[in-house]
């Protein structure tokens, strides 16, 4: 049975959670007979104008044009035999959005890779924290016909809002990477660097690292750190900065040697879904990941990768990584096995391809 489905996602493909859950996806999904037809919210003029500092003006224009689009498409919405809504239907107070699309297209699969439903808001748009949506996120899960969720901590959540809904109708789909493009290549000569991936709005996870990198440092003079897609300093520790880019990210996250992905102990963090561990592991670089949410699930400590509990613990295990090349290649390896097998596009899509069928009949 074939499939015609409507994606809705609030990003463009500079976005890494559309990206990698849904743009990613639309290829391998044709093999079981799906075909995604993917409508962000906000073009890239609009993803762009939404992080600026400020930019109130241009933001609230962005914000109109993307909400004329998206209620144009939800009025579209009953033309395809099924709709996928990632993360949200509306950014911003969506109860009405949520509405038009169930008066027409009443069969939806709701995906979601964070704790959507906890306040989170990023600096650059703090002042509008009111306009996020309060109850939108549990209307989708509740309503859909299958939920998608990133993590089974995520999925426990959306089993809740679900009472008297069958248990297989909410579904772990894990965040996949496509493995042929984050795959390893020949590392060339210079520093031993420390690389971290992420945004402006989670480099903050590297803070609670900063009184202990300068001693790091020391130890290993000539260590690098470099952190693509944000702005980090630290006294004492040579930061070597990339801004993002679709075309390189791969390429400066592959010339390095161990990857970095902490995480505090909190809600927020526990919903998250490994995404910058998953890259590295791809890649075949040895990774040190916080012991939080689903990193001990991601990692076999020693085997796999480090897993470390607190900020100590975390720069011990880099410490060792940094001076013991072979256990560098040979925990990333086996990281690399591990995603091929558990994580690639190959693994996860017939996962997703499955609960659109089965929320579609």
């Amino acid at each position: 049975m074939s499939l015609s489905v409507l994606a809705l996602v609030p990003y463009p493909v500079e976005g890494a959670s559309a990206r990698y859950r849904v743009y990613q996806l639309a290829g391998p999904l044709e093999a079981h007979g799906i075909r995604l037809h993917v409508r962000p919210f906000f073009d890239s003029a609009g993803f762009a104008a939404l992080y600026r500092p400020g930019a109130i003006a241009a933001k609230a224009w962005q914000l109109a044009r993307g909400g004329a689009r998206r209620w144009a498409e939800l009025g579209r919405a009953g033309r395809f035999d099924l709709a996928l809504v990632h993360r949200d239907v509306w950014p911003f107070a969506g109860d009405a959005a949520v509405e038009r699309l169930a008066s027409r297209q009443p069969r939806w699969v709701f995906d979601f890779d964070d704790a959507v439903w906890l306040p989170n808001v990023s600096e650059a748009n703090r002042r509008f924290a009111w306009l996020k949506p309060t109850t939108q996120y549990a209307r989708l899960a509740a309503a859909a016909g299958g939920v998608a969720a990133g993590n089974a901590w995520l999925a426990r959540w959306a089993r809740e809002q679900r009472p008297g809904r069958a248990p297989e109708s909410v579904e772990v789909v894990p965040t996949a990477v496509d493995t042929s493009r984050w795959a390893s290549r020949p590392r060339g000569d210079g520093p031993l660097r420390l690389v971290w991936i992420g945004s402006h709005s989670t480099v903050h996870y590297l803070d609670p690292l900063r009184p202990l990198l300068p001693g790091l440092f020391r130890r290993h003079p000539e260590l690098e750190l470099h952190v693509v897609g944000a702005h980090f300093t630290c006294e004492g520790v040579r930061v070597i900065e990339h801004a993002w880019s679709l075309e390189k990210e791969v390429e400066v996250t592959a010339a390095c040697d161990v990857g970095l992905a902490p995480l505090p102990d909190d809600p927020w963090a526990r919903g998250k879904c490994g995404l910058k561990l998953l890259l590295y592991m791809s890649l075949g670089l040895p990774a040190v990941a916080s012991s939080v949410g689903v990193h001990p699930e991601m990692v076999r400590d020693r085997i796999t990768g480090r897993l470390a509990d607190g900020p100590a613990d975390f720069v011990a295990a880099l410490d060792e990584l940094i001076s013991d090349s072979g256990a560098r290649r040979r925990l990333g390896a086996a990281a690399r096995e591990d995603v091929v097998a558990r994580y690639s596009l190959e693994a996860v899509t017939p996962k997703l391809a499955d609960l659109l069928h089965r929320a579609s009949s």
